[in-house]
């Protein structure tokens, strides 16, 4: 049993290393306040922004919550099963794409919502313009 265990995790070294930086990158992001990196480089919020506390109020049984930070909370589990599935068949391949489609399409609707208070666009706010405008402002000098 041991052996098998191993080889399996032999087998996913790379995997498991990956996961493992990003998890430890997340947990420098956090500590540093960052719980996005893609807004706050941006200031504009990603597709997914919401996700991580939608399934969290999902498992805690607060439906309405998890609806109001992400409304396709209830896909993540159906994505990552499809993903996980060896055997791609169209049909698998079809359903995903379909998820990734209606993502998309709530993201645009989220963004263009000015009542949405998860989703932002505010790019003035984002490290990257504020860097900008700081060399901007030194060159000036």
């Amino acid at each position: 049993m041991l052996s098998r265990i191993r080889s399996w995790l032999c087998a996913r070294r790379r995997i498991l290393l990956f996961l493992c930086g990003v998890f430890g990158a997340y947990l420098l992001m956090f500590a540093l306040g960052i719980t996005c990196p893609i807004k706050f480089l941006t200031g504009v919020s990603c597709p997914g922004c919401g996700l991580t506390r939608a399934c969290v109020s999902a498992l805690c049984l607060r439906f309405a919550d998890a609806f109001s930070y992400h409304p396709l909370f209830w896909l993540v589990p159906v994505a990552l099963v499809l993903l996980a599935l060896e055997k791609r068949s169209r049909v698998c391949r079809i359903a995903f794409y379909s998820i990734v489609g209606i993502a998309i399409a709530v993201y645009a609707v989220r963004m263009a919502d000015p009542s949405d208070t998860v989703v932002v666009f505010a790019p003035q706010d984002g490290a990257l313009v504020r860097a900008a405008e700081h060399i901007l402002s030194l060159l000036k000098n």
